[in-house]
């Protein structure tokens, strides 16, 4: 093998964190951003819908949260086609802008009382311009590291992409601790709340400096070279990996369900529905976020020596199995350690499913129409399951009265998840790209 060859086979190992960082900083400021709206999911209800009724205000605001899930789709095609057309820096660099621009107009919104209906538009809009950036975003981000990655370390490479993820949540509820612990009700609410939307700028500015230093993945400028990049990557995927997409909408049913209840929609569900203080919801949701994270590297190293298959068979078994239990002692109980206890297992299960989750979409597809194949079939999966269920929740909970009808709706998408693993997807672990 030539000298060129190994240059581009073998990435100098002085750079993977540099490549890490950099395919992930966008990652950390997509779920800064829909993690503060989920935690101030209230607020944002207050200011933006004028409404009677606190819960009905909210599941307009959840339903707002919903729109940005729906241009995701159309994100994963246009931006899907230009990583697997341009290459993955190009595309990460834009979409880190389009964030970051969306996050920071936000902040800067009118609110009902200032224009009256034309604020919930504004907002919307906003929202679209959000959703259509997460698209590319997230598809194009894990692949980036998995072709970065070898077949033995993809797992643990992949789930850095879920850790600054899950670090852009935790970014979001350490400003819902801060801002309530420093601000009072009325001061948070009139204006405190934007200050940490307008810093959004801040991540996308930086973001977009250091994505602008990557060099391409050594899998996909091999492509380049023996021209096999693809003309159309999304007929291509149309046409020859239709088994694939439906596999992986239905994969991320029970996935994308589980990230946003546990990891956002419960700081709302703790304040509104439990009816226990925002300092104390903002505070159990930072310590979930925390064990999430510290738990997705070694989850993602496990999968490289058990298989994906296997791992997320044990994790979706096991919410299956205990999400109604754990939500039921959650909303009967108010000692902080057992509610502690019940978030803490929680997170734990689904950093499991996620780490091997991830990887195992990227190795669905080939390098030609990896991003597009994953930007499309993961983005309709959050469209249609992970864009309502905030609502949906909000709805059954109101309907039944019930809270324990989190854990209902979410051992159903659950269970989709588990069967489709079982019987119409591979193991696929130490896959050559």
């Amino acid at each position: 093998m030539s000298t060129p060859e190994l240059a581009i086979n073998r990435p100098q190992k002085s750079s993977k964190m540099k490549t890490i960082v950099g395919g992930t900083i966008g990652n950390v400021l997509e779920w800064f951003d829909y993690g503060l709206y989920g935690y101030f999911a209230a607020v944002i209800s207050a200011n933006f819908f004028q409404s009677k009724d606190p819960l009905t205000a909210l599941m307009l605001t959840f339903a707002v949260f919903g729109v940005g899930f729906v241009m995701r789709p159309f994100g994963g095609i246009v931006f899907g086609h230009l990583a697997d057309k341009a290459g993955r820096r190009t595309t990460l660099s834009a979409t880190v802008v389009m964030m970051g621009l969306g996050t920071f107009i936000v902040g800067c919104l009118p609110t009902a009382d200032q224009v009256g209906v034309l604020a919930p538009i504004l907002l919307v809009t906003c929202r679209l311009l959000q959703g259509m950036a997460t698209g590319g975003e997230w598809g194009t981000c894990t692949s980036f590291l998995a072709e970065y990655a070898t077949p033995f370390n993809r797992g643990y490479i992949v789930s850095w992409a879920s850790v600054t993820m899950a670090g852009g949540l935790l970014l979001g509820s350490l400003c819902g601790v801060l801002l309530s612990n420093l601000m009072s009700q009325e001061a948070l609410y009139s204006w405190g709340w934007r200050i940490p939307f307008m810093s959004g700028l801040i991540i996308a500015i930086y973001g977009y400096y250091i994505r602008r230093g990557l060099e391409e993945t050594p899998v996909f400028e091999k492509a380049v070279q023996n021209c096999e990049v693809s003309k159309s990557p999304l007929i291509e995927v149309l046409q020859h990996h239709r088994k694939e997409l439906l596999a992986l909408i239905f994969l991320i049913a029970g996935a994308t369900t589980s990230y946003w209840l546990i990891l956002t929609y419960m700081t709302t569900f703790i304040i509104k529905i439990l009816e226990l203080p925002a300092t104390t919801a903002f505070g159990l949701n930072s310590l979930l976020l925390i064990t999430y994270m510290i738990c997705l590297p070694f989850f993602g190293m496990l999968t490289d020596r058990i298989g994906r298959k296997k791992q997320m068979l044990i994790a979706y078994g096991a919410f299956a199995l205990l999400d109604y239990p754990l939500f039921s002692i959650l909303s009967s109980t108010s000692n902080l350690a057992v509610m502690i206890f019940v978030i803490e297992a929680l997170g734990i299960i689904l950093a499991m499913a996620i780490a091997a989750g991830m990887p195992m979409v990227a190795e669905m597809f080939p390098t030609r129409v990896r991003a597009s194949g994953f930007g499309i079939g993961y983005n309709i999966g959050q469209a249609l399951f992970g864009g309502t269920c905030t609502f949906i929740v909000t709805w059954l909970i109101k309907a039944t009265g019930n809270p324990n009808s989190v854990a209902i709706y979410l051992v159903i998408l659950v269970l989709i998840t588990f069967f489709d693993v079982l019987l119409f997807i591979p193991e696929s672990y130490r896959k050559e790209f």
